[in-house]
């Protein structure tokens, strides 16, 4: 899962509208199709594990060592940051979609 965190935190550090997309789509099940159209596969599982830790940033400001722990190897942590750094669709993620 590590390299297609890397790939995810390229491509949303390189284009603010790539990812605004990614943020805009209602269910996993979407952000899944699109990621997979554009060469990232990940589970619904993993998406939702995303988009739950990402809300933790959100929440607390910053993940504890705990909630790495809580992610294989904390490499999501990366991208997770990365997305809060480059785009502020928080309130999109918090309002109800994916």
């Amino acid at each position: 899962m590590e390299e297609r965190l890397i790939q995810l935190q390229a491509k949303l550090e390189a284009d603010e509208s790539w990812a605004e997309k990614l943020f805009g789509f209602e269910t996993a099940e979407q952000v899944q199709s699109f990621l997979k159209e554009e060469g990232l596969e990940f589970s619904v599982d993993e998406i939702n594990l995303f988009r739950d830790q990402l809300l933790k940033v959100v929440q607390k400001g910053e993940l504890s060592d705990e909630d790495l722990e809580d992610v294989a190897g904390g490499s999501i942590s990366g991208a997770i940051v990365a997305t809060c750094a480059v785009i502020s669709c928080v309130h999109t993620v918090s309002g109800g979609k994916w």
